[in-house]
């Protein structure tokens, strides 16, 4: 994943985490609402100095906005993308196992 798509996805996630509509976050930050619905539709990408307003407005780190481990949301797509087929595979697995058991107790 580039990094504007984990500096979008992450900064969806650290607003409304902060309960701010784009509208909330724009006035903080002293840009136009329109502004951060473009960034967040991929068409702009803010300056550093954006970046460190957004974050302060937003109370995190402004690398937390770069990690592509920071948000939860990109936590549990990584971990569905690396071990969800594992562990259907696994489940399954042992669902017909017990199917199996309890069919031949019976």
């Amino acid at each position: 994943m580039g990094v504007r798509s984990v500096f979008i996805r992450n900064l969806k996630y650290y607003r409304k985490k902060a309960g701010l509509t784009q509208e909330k976050l724009a006035e903080a930050i002293d840009m136009s609402t329109s502004y951060i619905g473009d960034m967040e539709a991929r068409e702009r990408f803010p300056s550093a100095e954006t970046i460190d307003k957004i974050a302060d407005a937003l109370h995190i780190d402004a690398m937390l906005l770069f990690d592509d481990k920071g948000c939860p949301d990109c936590i549990k797509e990584r971990f569905h993308k690396e071990y969800g087929k594992t562990l259907q595979e696994e489940l399954s697995s042992r669902i017909i196992e017990a199917v199996n058991q309890v069919c031949m107790e019976i």
